[in-house]
């Protein structure tokens, strides 16, 4: 029995005992991502795929796949002679995972799967995601399959810790969505094989890592890949502005590719011949034709990661005919991102609508990537004081209580 975390960055398992298993050359954490060589018939995963897309990125690099679950119109991609589904795509990537794993002496016989608190908002299409993702495990070759809302999973490996009972809000922060779940944990509620009863209130919202990401992206970079440059549609015509839908898709590492369409290449061509930016719209080009969004969006990530604990950092990117040596300070970030803290706040303050009045909640344990960031930590510790804010393993906690949860899950069944 194991517990995997199939996240839209990053996937980990877990045994029952709460163990993680280093299941990619000794890193716990896998990468969700696949890449599909051109010059070769193999499919690499984790940071196999990641080595060979950054030696030679001749091919198809897909990650993100999580987030296409509740999509209705992601169908099908072509993926060399073949046509794949989207399950059928996902369980490529689930089946490197459970060949890891078997290496590793255990099994994909019965697995607890984690899932967001809400894929959609709409419960046809939340359903839907979650059927998607069930056949994709059986795709992959996976046995009896149960699923676990993650911050459920979470608070269970923060149960793990307590001495006593108390009421936890859980707050998951993954690179999709954030996650929150208001539960009763300790040691009288911890040998209950159904769990369910305890949540006291759930819910989500689509703020995570990329957005924040995104945010970066918008506030510091646009202008070096030509928003707001100009240029000529045709002879003695007016000049006219880089239409904003190709700048858009810098938002999102998945809809760079979108760029790359006959349509926008000829724009883009156009723009060559007559912006009045012309490096950046050489910057633009190179972005998008030398498949370099995956290396730009690692080191937009990793300045993030630094304004959590330093003011100031220095984002560097040196490729093609891309040269950038931004500096962003933390308040620019927190500028680009209030709009997300507001967002947050709010599905936070929706859920705790939802407790029972006079139910205090004693404390607060955050996980997750974004749980590093400033302003979200802020935004909690105004909420209920830093004193009753708790943390753990930022990208574990989460699978450590899918492990834990197994034999619970499959004795019930």
């Amino acid at each position: 029995m194991i517990g995997i975390d199939f996240g839209t960055s990053n996937t980990a398992v877990a045994t029952a005992s709460g163990e993680v298993l280093r299941i990619d050359h000794g890193d716990a954490l896998f990468r969700t991502v696949l890449f599909y060589p051109e010059d070769s018939p193999e499919t690499l995963a984790g940071s196999e795929a990641i080595e060979r897309y950054q030696d030679d990125n001749a091919g198809r690099f897909i990650q993100s796949m999580k987030t296409w679950l509740p999509s209705q119109s992601f169908t099908r991609t072509q993926l060399r002679e073949r046509t794949l589904s989207l399950e059928e795509l996902i369980a490529v990537f689930l089946r490197k995972v459970g060949e890891a794993v078997k290496q590793q002496g255990h099994t994909t016989e019965a697995v607890v799967l984690g899932r967001p608190a809400r894929f959609s908002t709409d419960p046809k299409v939340d359903a839907f995601a979650e059927a998607r993702l069930l056949k994709a495990a059986q795709l992959a070759g996976f046995g009896a399959v149960r699923f676990l809302i993650e911050p459920i999973a979470a608070a269970l490996a923060y149960e793990a810790s307590l001495k006593r009972d108390e009421v936890v809000l859980v707050a998951d922060f993954g690179a999709g969505t954030s996650d929150l779940t208001v539960m009763r944990l300790g040691p009288r509620h911890r040998a209950q094989p159904d769990r369910s009863g305890d949540v006291i209130a759930s819910g989500g919202v689509y703020v995570g890592g990329d957005r924040f990401d995104a945010a970066i992206m918008k506030q510091k970079l646009f202008p070096h890949f030509g928003a707001g440059s100009t240029y000529l549609p045709a002879l003695g015509a007016k000049r006219m502005t880089m239409p904003t839908y190709v700048s858009s898709r810098l938002l999102s590492w998945n809809e760079m590719s979108l760029i790359r369409e006959k349509k926008t290449r000829e724009l883009i061509d156009l723009m060559l011949r007559s912006s009045d930016r012309k490096p950046a719209i050489e910057a633009l080009h190179d972005l998008v034709m030398y498949n370099l969004g995956f290396r730009l969006y690692r080191a937009i990530e990793a300045a993030k990661v630094r304004l959590s604990t330093s003011t100031k950092t220095t984002l560097d990117f040196e490729e093609e005919r891309i040269s950038i040596h931004e500096t962003i300070t933390r308040a620019e970030f927190e500028t680009a991102s209030a709009h997300l803290i507001d967002e947050l706040e709010a599905c936070t303050d929706e859920v705790l609508s939802r407790v029972p009045a006079g139910l205090r909640v004693d404390s607060v344990f955050l996980t997750g990537g974004s749980s590093h960031v400033p302003a979200v930590r802020r935004l909690f510790a105004r909420k209920f004081g830093e004193e009753r804010l708790r943390t753990a393993d930022a990208f574990t906690s989460v699978v450590e209580g899918l492990g834990r949860a197994a034999p619970m899950n499959f004795a019930a069944s």
